[in-house]
């Protein structure tokens, strides 16, 4: 058994343990009874096996920092300012640092963004805001982030005291990239690989010899010592065949720590192809594939998948509520599916953005589900937007009386 001192305050003292894959947690202490909001997040945790367990610190997830660590007691200022106080905080920040990427895919959801990119002063200062804020994930996307020649730089200027820094990427670069992203302080990496097939995979991105490249990338970073998950995503056809489970399981062999499992969303290249929303008996074939990996098997990676995590059992919709993203030109959305704009970073920056997000009438509460997902939502605001618009467009635009 494992155990660790996750948090040590005068009067406090949280002690995790970890157990044949699974860690519990343990409050002490006369002032002990002041962490009872996060009661539900530590509950959550004990109910998963982490994605990596060290000697000194545990890994819950990729998209969290370690704990023991000051960015993780910074998650739990972060859940208490939010369920004590009521004061929203975007807890992670993604950032399209540029467009720039060698695939075409069919489901692109990058797709229809203006090509101009935001200056390396331009993101010290969003990554300098979102710090301010609260921030504690700084996960760099694109585009391909690696096609970014100063992303050491950006990795660098995310203080690790304060939060992780993490990135997408289709792998293309990755095994020549791997030494000086590791080597500027990089968290973890994630590798997009959309069918265990290497033809398929490489047809449905549009790269000739494209999951080579991410095979050989995902070995050398784990090499490395990064962490290393694995990003797909789940169509009716990939759950219904099997696929998605079968991505699972190469993840698992390659020995990556974690699988994140996107639904499919219509955005982006798709945002008017509400065909590829799942069903329901999709999304319980889904939450089962994540339960069974998280609770009943002790070996293999950690499985993320948003079927579960955006639902009632998980977390609900991440978008406007504790996470937005910044394009490649510096607007402000919920997250990187939601192409509505509340705002650009270089107009009057990040916090207010933020503030005229989280004071919406929609984006301003709790949802159970995916709002990108939910038809009264598309009704409402998606199917406003024009076929050949450029994506995001400002909310503003598409205020009206809901016809």
């Amino acid at each position: 058994m494992t155990a660790i001192t996750v948090l040590e305050k005068p009067g406090i003292r949280v002690k995790a343990r970890v157990k044949q894959g699974r860690v519990s947690f343990e409050m002490e202490g006369k002032l002990a009874s002041l962490l009872r909001p996060l009661k539900r997040l530590f509950e959550h945790l004990e109910e998963e096996k982490p994605a990596a367990v060290r000697e000194d610190r545990i890994v819950f997830s990729l998209y969290l920092p370690p704990f023991p660590s000051r960015a993780f007691t910074r998650l739990l200022r972060a859940r208490l300012k939010s369920e004590v106080l009521g004061r929203r905080v975007p807890e992670a920040v993604t950032m399209a640092v540029t467009q720039r990427c060698p695939c075409n895919c069919v489901h692109c959801s990058a797709d229809r963004r203006r090509p101009t990119e935001l200056s390396t002063e331009d993101w010290h200062r969003a990554i300098r805001e979102a710090l301010d804020l609260g921030t504690y994930n700084v996960t760099f996307t694109g585009g391909d982030p690696l096609f970014r020649e100063d992303l050491p730089e950006l990795i660098q200027a995310v203080d690790d005291d304060r939060a992780i820094a993490t990135a997408f990427t289709s792998g293309y670069t990755l095994k020549d990239r791997v030494k000086e992203l590791k080597e500027a302080g990089l968290y973890a990496i994630h590798v997009s690989i959309d069918s265990p097939d290497p033809e398929e995979h490489d047809e449905l991105r549009g790269v000739p010899g494209l999951f080579e490249r991410c095979i050989s990338g995902i070995k050398a970073a784990l090499d490395a010592g990064l962490l290393v998950g694995v990003s797909t995503y789940a169509t009716p056809e990939t759950v219904e065949t099997g696929k998605v489970e079968d991505v699972v399981r190469l993840a698992a062999d390659l020995g990556a720590h974690e699988v994140t499992i996107f639904d499919a969303v219509p955005t982006g290249r798709l945002l008017h192809e509400e065909s590829v929303i799942l069903s329901d008996e999709h999304r319980e074939d889904l939450i089962d594939l994540h339960l069974r990996w998280n609770r009943e098997k002790s070996s293999g990676p950690r499985v993320s998948a948003m079927s579960y995590v955006n639902s009632e059992h998980g977390a609900g919709c991440f978008a406007g509520y504790v996470q937005c993203h910044v394009t490649n030109d510096g607007e402000v959305t919920p997250c990187d599916f939601t192409p509505i704009s509340f705002g650009n970073i270089r107009e009057d920056g990040l916090k207010a953005a933020w503030k005229r997000m989280t004071s919406h009438p929609e984006w301003g509460k709790w949802r159970p589900h995916c709002r990108m997902q939910d038809p009264e939502v598309r009704r409402r605001y998606i199917r406003k937007i024009p076929p050949d618009a450029t994506l995001p467009v400002r909310i503003d635009e598409l205020e009206g009386d809901g016809s």
